[in-house]
């Protein structure tokens, strides 16, 4: 009998180190939760920004206003107005142009008798003239082929701004990347341009040039200048 008893104490025994040894080596079996969350670990709390938000934001041209003179600005300002294509400044904003850059005006006048209609959503950069009051750049857009009765519709003329200012930019790139470092275009103003004789909305004006993208271009601000009400 005690033979017995040994011999069942001793069975017993070893059955059940055979259990722990397999408990030890079986594989721990997961639940699915539990392997999808070792699968995929957690994304960090920290969020990121929107990089093509952030993008956009940083490139697009600047739009600031102020009240003065135009005209009253540092040497090598480009100074920035909306032009016909029929080689005409005589009147608003344009014909104070003329007064104070009559070089720039025979060039203008030069350039729209070589185009004509051709120069519409393009624009033309003039470097400072002999003779002219200051040592200003001027820019033209050319955003209506006509003036008065037979100037374009408004639609017209917004649909010409983008373009024509596009080009303008590439332009100063151009010739600053050329020029010495004390010829080149440093400061930028510019008028409510269509708002005068052509009588589009600055706002929807305004709307078209912050739109613009001036990632890689020179001029990334313009200050507009308008008289003192």
């Amino acid at each position: 009998m005690d033979a017995w008893l040994s011999q069942g104490r001793s069975n017993q025994a070893k059955k059940r180190k055979a259990d722990d040894t397999v408990q030890q080596h079986e594989p721990v079996k997961r639940t699915k939760s539990e392997n999808e969350t070792k699968a995929r670990p957690q994304k960090s709390i920290t969020s990121k920004p929107d990089s093509k938000k952030l993008t956009s934001s940083e490139s697009t041209l600047i739009v600031t206003e102020e009240e003065g003179d135009i005209f009253d600005a540092p040497p090598d300002t480009l100074i920035i107005h909306a032009c016909n294509c029929d080689g005409s400044w005589g009147g608003g904003i344009a014909l104070a142009f003329k007064k104070h850059y009559p070089g720039a005006y025979e060039k203008y006048a030069a350039h729209c008798k070589r185009s004509g209609d051709d120069l519409v959503s393009t624009a033309y950069l003039i470097p400072p003239q002999a003779g002219d009051d200051s040592k200003h750049f001027v820019g033209c857009l050319f955003t209506s082929r006509h003036y008065g009765g037979r100037k374009d519709s408004p639609t017209k003329i917004l649909a010409a701004t983008k373009p024509a200012m596009l080009d303008l930019l590439k332009q100063v790139r151009e010739f600053n990347a050329k020029a010495d470092e004390g010829d080149r275009v440093n400061e930028v103003r510019i008028c409510k341009i269509n708002s005068g004789l052509f009588k589009v909305p600055w706002t929807k004006t305004r709307a078209v040039l912050e739109g613009i993208d001036v990632d890689g271009e020179d001029v990334k601000e313009m200050k507009v200048v308008s008289p003192e009400e």
